[in-house]
């Protein structure tokens, strides 16, 4: 999988990713809502020491994900999509560890994030990756599990 960073001429591929990743949820908003900081990626993410990574295999766009800076050591990561199709086969590894090593070199230090309750292989996923669970909340109207993660040099060494 190739990754370059946000280019604009990707979005509307980038949201069809996103959009097959919460078609099976009811939001409880709207999609404009919902997709405030994809259509502003370069506001919300880059401008601000962010990133946002979009992984592909050959043309085809099948990975996303960034991360949000929430203050100088700590960051956010939100919207990690993989097309349903290629889950399971490394994908999001891949981009997990390649978004680590660019937030610890940023300056970050903590990475935190939540993702729906009601994804059983997403949370593993996270577990696996050393991500500890600090608490319950909600997206609109999806019950979501909060997990954080202490970023060190040791940890980063293994997605270069």
């Amino acid at each position: 999988m190739r990754l370059i960073r946000y280019q604009p001429e990707h979005q509307k591929p980038m949201l069809a990713l996103h959009r097959s990743a919460v078609e099976e949820f009811t939001l409880g908003m709207s999609q404009q809502q919902d997709e405030a900081d994809l259509v502003t990626i370069d506001e919300v993410y880059l401008r601000s020491r962010g990133e946002f990574l979009l992984g592909f295999i050959g043309e085809r766009l099948v990975a996303m994900g960034g991360f949000k800076r929430l203050s100088d050591v700590v960051a956010e990561l939100r919207r990690m999509r993989i097309a349903h199709d290629l889950q399971g086969q490394g994908y999001g590894t891949l981009m997990l560890r390649e978004l680590e090593r660019r937030a610890f070199q940023s300056g970050v230090r903590t990475l935190c994030l939540e993702t729906a309750r009601r994804r059983p292989l997403t949370l593993e996923f996270y577990r696996k990756h050393g991500y500890q669970e600090t608490g319950r909340s909600f997206y609109g109207a999806v019950e979501t599990v909060q997990f954080s993660k202490t970023l060190d040099e040791k940890v980063c060494e293994s997605a270069a």
